[in-house]
């Protein structure tokens, strides 16, 4: 039976991935690589923490202890630094993979978007480099609002609109993400690309305005598949998801467009046998379709609603292509129609003062077999004590399927009040 090496697996992969292998009949092995450093940091979004993580070693040693295990696949459900890792790992191994420096052009928001001006550049909003060692008046220079991120960034966070230049002067301070989070991927860059920018940077972008989608694909052996394309909505001002849908409301003209797009874009790089997600927005005023942001990973939060759906987990094609097997997804051969991603937050850091039993979890698994429930909250402890967007405060999620919108929202609803959350004020 073949092997797939899974990088830095996350709770999706453990619940999930042994049910796809044993349909794929292949074994999974999964290697915890840094195990929780990078969570820890961004949890915490301090930089006082003096741990430091030597990747490159990290990665040696790795290389080593699976050198003799008959290894047929490696890849990985996220994407920092899972891919980039297993990249490495496949080429060293001669297996299936995405080119280590293609993996990282998509990890460097700058580059990304140079590679996008070049390619796709009615797809590409207006930005510019922002060096918080280097200012040189540049906010004197830039059009307000605008929109800034680092150029690594996770979760959204440090990412927002800024108003007037003497927020952008404030924000810029505190925008990159911790220096021991962003080490590691600046030793990747320097070992495995010729950038002369590390990710110690920021992008100042222009504001987009529209509905926002999200289009996965996989490309293999240099052909490009689109496995669908996922609504994005949003709550109202912060930049905060509320639930995700698939599939797409959007025109098929629109989807198919952004669907080009995505084609000319990850064959131009040179981007090949991996899975890839790319976060776009439509403006159906103007009619214009920007790139949000380009994502060498598979979408871990959409993999069962493309199976509710269309009948297969998009973690199968990520096996597949892993092992050096092409892919067939079907299309709307699922029990539902329509299936959503649905996520319970608030906009106030509270304690948790208890989460939903075990029992109660099980009762709503019962009353939906098909229902996904992830519960990051932990009693007893803040919301910000696990990873947050910086605008909001997720604590769970639940992922359905249903015949219509309107069945949708009523199973959500009743799904919702089955699992007993309580909070106080910190």
């Amino acid at each position: 039976m073949k092997k797939v090496l899974i990088i830095s697996p996350t709770t999706r992969e453990f619940r999930e991935l042994p049910r796809i292998a044993d349909a794929l009949n292949c074994q999974i092995v999964f290697e915890d690589f840094a195990g929780a450093f990078f969570d820890d940091l961004l949890s915490n979004n301090r930089d006082g923490d003096s741990r430091n993580l030597e990747i490159l070693p990290l990665i040696e040693e790795t290389i080593r202890l699976y050198s003799q295990s008959g290894i047929n696949g490696v890849t990985s459900g996220v994407g920092y630094p899972g891919m980039p890792v297993s990249s490495i790992i496949a080429d060293c191994f001669r297996l299936p993979s995405p080119r280590i420096d293609r993996v990282l052009l998509c990890e460097h928001k700058y580059y990304s978007r140079i590679a996008q001006q070049a390619l796709v550049p009615d797809a590409t909003p207006g930005f510019e480099l922002v060096d918080p060692e280097n200012m040189n008046g540049l906010a004197d220079r830039l059009s307000f609002p605008l929109f800034l991120k680092p150029v690594k960034s996770c979760f959204s966070i440090n990412a927002g609109e800024i108003r007037n230049s003497e927020m952008f002067r404030r924000k810029v301070g505190s925008g990159l993400l911790p220096k021991n989070f962003l080490k590691p991927l600046n030793d990747l860059l320097h070992a495995y690309t010729d950038f002369p920018l590390d990710a110690s940077y920021l992008l100042a972008e222009s504001i987009l305005e529209g509905t926002q989608a999200s289009l996965e694909g996989y490309v293999f052996e240099g052909k490009v598949h689109i496995i669908g394309i996922v609504d994005s909505v949003m709550y109202p001002g912060p930049i905060s998801f509320q639930r995700f849908e698939y599939p797409s409301r959007l025109d098929e003209t629109v989807q198919k467009r952004m669907g080009q797009i995505a084609e000319t874009f990850i064959k131009g790089i040179g981007y090949d046998n991996a899975l890839f997600n790319i976060e776009f927005m439509y403006n159906p005023g103007t009619g214009e379709i920007h790139i949000i942001e380009i994502n060498p990973k598979i979408a871990s939060q959409f993999t069962d609603l493309f199976e509710k759906v269309d009948g297969l987990s998009s973690y199968s094609p990520l096996l597949q292509i892993a092992l050096g097997q092409e892919p067939e997804f079907p299309r709307r051969q699922g029990a539902f129609k329509v299936a959503a991603s649905c996520v319970l937050r608030t906009f106030e850091n509270q304690r948790v003062l208890s989460v939903p039993s075990q029992e109660q979890v099980n009762a709503l698994i019962r009353k939906f077999p098909d229902a996904r429930i992830e519960i990051s909250a932990t009693a007893g402890k803040l919301l910000s004590d696990v990873m947050q967007d910086g605008n909001s405060f997720r604590y769970c999620l639940i992922n359905i399927g249903a015949d219509s919108h309107q069945q949708l929202n009523a199973k959500f609803e009743l799904c919702k009040s089955l699992l007993d959350f309580q909070f106080i004020a910190p």
